[in-house]
């Protein structure tokens, strides 16, 4: 007899990095997640419904969760739920599936349209909220059909987190990590180091044998202040601060001119940060422009400048090229920059105005430092 088959969730993402239709592997975890937290919220329903205190051993056999196909329109998982018609009746424990898929979807509607909700969904279930969209980062959503309204229900990083918090349990939350930071103190007995962040806070974490070399290099340059990142998984708080590292997926050292590094330090400076003179960086600004010179500049093939705040407010980047000082003044406002560049020996200055919301305005800025260090990009 031909199974019974059921789709269940057809989760849209949403986001740049499934612009060309295709699921990053390490999003595979989401659907593991999606089955688990659907029999365990059936499992609640089949005692609710039947005044049981013990759910049936034969509950879930014959019942499997299946990727059926991967869908455009952004990426979509078409996920079914397939009952053996075999066994004992199978088929009747279908529908608390089913509703319980529905009800996971209207409370996740319900999470990202009202902030202040108490979710009427057992602990057991938000807890797989910690594992369910982890790997989201900020511009990216997961988009569900409601059943109960015309509306899509959307899943982002905020309402994942009030739906975590929302259990009586919890007060916090596990989330993907991207940290940089300076290694202060490391026990090997232990495995387990203190990172302090960019912001000045500092975490503890342990660490794998693996990630050990990186750790105490970082460690043994901490005055020469040699910063790492570390991606991985961490837990914060309600107020979303980070207070320990959950799990470490990849160390790497920093290069000391790294300039996304230093433009996020000096987002850090207050207002008179050079003795009572200095008007405090504008941080989408800065945020523009690390994005920018990471996208744009050759940093395989060129050397990164020296990153420095100027006084009023914008960045100055420096280099010393042989026999030239070339410096590169940027505006945060409206995204301009000033080239300068002087022969130490006779004295010849080069001035170039820039406009560096054009990609071929960094190319000619690539060109011409390769061009005083004699290479070709």
């Amino acid at each position: 007899m031909d199974p019974h088959i059921e789709q269940i969730y057809s989760p849209r993402y949403q986001g740049e990095r499934f612009s060309q239709h295709r699921m990053p592997l390490d999003l595979l975890e989401d659907l593991e997640t999606l089955q688990k937290m659907t029999i365990d919220m059936a499992k609640y329903l089949y005692l609710e419904k039947n005044d049981k205190k013990r759910i049936p051993k034969n509950f879930t056999h014959g019942i499997s969760f299946e990727l059926d196909s991967l869908n455009e329109g952004s990426t979509i998982p078409k996920i079914v739920l397939v009952a053996s018609m075999t066994g004992l009746f199978p088929q009747q424990n279908v529908e608390y599936f089913l509703e319980a898929s529905r009800k996971i979807i209207n409370v996740i509607e319900v999470a990202e349209n009202e902030e202040n909700k108490t979710f009427q969904l057992p602990e057991n279930v938000l807890f797989h909220f910690n594992n369910l969209g982890k790997k989201l980062q900020d511009d990216e959503s997961i988009e569900f059909k409601s059943e109960s309204t015309a509306s899509k229900a959307k899943f982002t990083k905020e309402s994942r987190k009030r739906l975590i918090l929302a259990s009586s349990k919890a007060k916090e939350y596990r989330a993907e990590i991207n940290i940089k930071g300076l290694i202060t103190a490391v026990d090997k007995s232990r495995q387990s180091f203190e990172i302090q962040l960019m912001n000045g806070d500092k975490v503890k974490s342990s660490y794998q044998m693996t990630h050990q070399e990186a750790i105490m290099e970082a460690f043994n340059k901490m005055e020469n202040k040699q910063r790492l990142v570390i991606l991985g998984n961490g837990i914060f708080n309600s107020s979303d601060k980070l207070i320990n590292i959950h799990a470490i997926e990849d160390i790497s050292l920093l290069d000391s001119f790294d300039v996304s590094t230093r433009l996020e330090e000096l987002s850090y400076l207050n207002e008179g940060w050079m003795n009572g003179e200095g008007t405090v960086l504008d941080k989408k600004g800065l945020f523009w422009l690390a994005e920018h010179f990471e996208l744009n500049y050759n940093s395989e093939l060129l050397p990164l400048p020296a990153t420095f705040p100027t006084i009023d407010g914008q960045i100055q980047f420096e280099w010393s090229l042989n026999n030239y000082e070339v410096s590169l003044g940027v505006n945060l406002t409206d995204k301009s920059g000033d080239f300068y560049c002087v022969e130490i020996q006779t004295k010849e200055e080069t001035i170039i105005a820039l406009n560096l919301q054009n990609s071929s305005d960094w190319q000619k800025l690539n060109e011409l430092i390769a061009s005083f260090i004699h290479e070709i990009v």
